[in-house]
């Protein structure tokens, strides 16, 4: 059994609670907050997205009671800027504060005791390793300590431009990802260094830079100079999409494309982060989606015989947070051998 701590209990770290709920390969060892524990505990069991927990939960002593489970909980005054990992159990840390992480900081958690830190937000560093399972599953390897999860934006792009490439090559590609709003932006119009992002975010279309790109090339360096993307926070609570257009170096019919995403939906090297949808979805139909992507086949749009137009839906916590589990099992294989 791998014990994992939790460093952040926000959306993301409340996404990972849940989906490891009554697992028995992998136990949460330990939650650290620096919000009040009534508040995480309040929060863990009333969720607008995920709904009411599904057992009774509640405070005793410095823990956290879910159903059965008793949790170390070092919230509030008890936090400290890094738990003993070592002295909780805990052998990986998710670092899901969503804030991008200097090497510095995540290498705080390995002198605290962890034995690997896996990145929920992307780094301000190189890490170790950064993986989209599907894409470079090759490239994890159990000495490796720092390992970054990408972005939700990531983990949805890189397979469809992995897809698209290997079927029809592509010379250039951009991207809008069409986002929900997060707890990064504003309900009412409020001074911030980012003028945008301190608009109203219930009421606005928000233009966002994106630091997608610099991290697909990293996992796909053929489109060095072939891709750029944009992102749009609107007034969604959940449910994002990625609007992918490319320009192709073979021919590509909507037939060929949706053939493409559904073989690939159906192999090993795809089927647990893709899904292929041929219903009229809209974005609340992917909340609570564990894949990165699902493939919207009514939507896929083709210009000619060389320029195409995808949509990929994805939920941005739930998913992403399942990409984060997959990798602890990883993980966990490779060391097991």
């Amino acid at each position: 059994m791998t014990g994992v701590g939790i460093f952040g209990f926000g959306r993301i770290g409340r996404n990972l609670f849940r989906l490891l709920h009554g697992r028995s390969d992998i136990r949460v060892a330990a939650i650290s907050d620096l919000a009040e524990p009534a508040a995480l505990a309040y929060l863990l069991q009333f969720d607008t997205l995920l709904g009411r927990f599904p057992e009774p939960v509640s405070l005793e002593g410095g823990r956290l009671r879910a159903g059965a489970l008793s949790i170390p909980l070092l919230a509030g005054k008890d936090a400290t800027a890094i738990p003993p990992w070592r002295d909780l159990g805990v052998h990986t840390v998710f670092e899901s504060t969503s804030r991008g992480r200097t090497r510095a900081e995540a290498e705080a958690h390995l002198a605290a005791g962890a034995k690997r830190v896996i990145l929920l937000a992307p780094p301000l560093e190189t890490p170790d390793v950064t993986v989209v399972l599907g894409v470079n599953d090759a490239a994890i390897d159990p000495a490796q300590r720092i390992v970054s999860n990408a972005s939700s934006t990531v983990q949805c792009l890189t397979p469809a431009l992995a897809i698209l490439d290997a079927a029809f090559g592509i010379r250039r590609a951009i991207f809008t990802t069409i986002h929900s709003y997060t707890s990064a932006h504003r309900l009412a119009d409020v001074p911030v260094e980012d003028k945008r992002r301190g608009r109203a975010a219930a009421e606005n279309i928000i233009p966002q830079a994106s630091r997608s790109p610099a991290m697909v090339l990293e996992l796909l360096p053929a489109l060095r100079g072939k891709l750029t993307g944009y992102a749009m926070n609107v007034p969604v609570s959940n449910g994002s999409v990625v609007d992918l257009v490319c320009w192709h170096e073979k021919p590509a019919t909507k037939a060929a494309i949706d053939e493409a995403f559904r073989a690939a939906a159906a192999s090993d090297r795809w089927r647990r982060v893709l899904a292929y949808e041929d219903a009229p979805i809209v974005s609340s139909d992917v909340a609570r989606s564990p894949y990165s992507a699902t493939y919207d086949s009514l939507a896929t749009m083709t210009l000619g015989d060389r320029v195409s137009k995808t949509l990929s839906w994805f939920d941005s916590g739930y998913g992403y947070a399942q990409r984060g589990i997959d990798l602890v099992e990883r993980y966990a294989a490779l060391e097991a051998r």
